[in-house]
């Protein structure tokens, strides 16, 4: 009985981790970066089209990405801010392998910025966020 309930919950962990940390809802990350003093608005944006590309490429049909400047105080209001970017990335069901084009796109983000802040969270399963 005790070698049954260990495969029992052995074979619970291994689905658990297999599905992800949100079950059956979809991870979303959230990044701030910020650009370096070589980066530039261009290069950032170009490894975001590079990254967007890279999932697409790879048939990650079901990841979506948002990417928008954030927004910064200004004489008592808010502005697009020119040196930070808020990116949201949700994730489809595949656990992407990475290669060769992956690093290029990773290379082109470090070039240009460097990331502020990072948060994971899970979304219910059928939310969007645009593409």
């Amino acid at each position: 009985m005790k070698m049954l309930l260990a495969v029992v919950l052995a074979a619970g962990a291994t689905a658990a981790q297999a599905q992800g940390p949100c079950g059956d809802d979809r991870l979303m990350t959230i990044r701030v970066s910020k650009l370096t003093a070589a980066g530039t608005p261009a290069g950032f944006l170009d490894a975001v089209k590079d990254h967007k590309a890279w999932y697409a490429a790879h048939g990650f049909k079901d990841d979506q990405f948002v990417t928008a400047p954030a927004l910064a105080p200004d004489k008592g209001g808010l502005k697009p801010s020119a040196s930070e970017y808020v990116t949201f990335h949700l994730y489809g069901d595949a656990a992407p392998k990475h290669d060769a084009a992956w690093d290029a796109y990773v290379a082109k983000y470090r070039a240009n910025s460097t990331i502020e802040s990072e948060v994971r969270v899970c979304l219910p399963k059928g939310a969007t966020i645009g593409r």
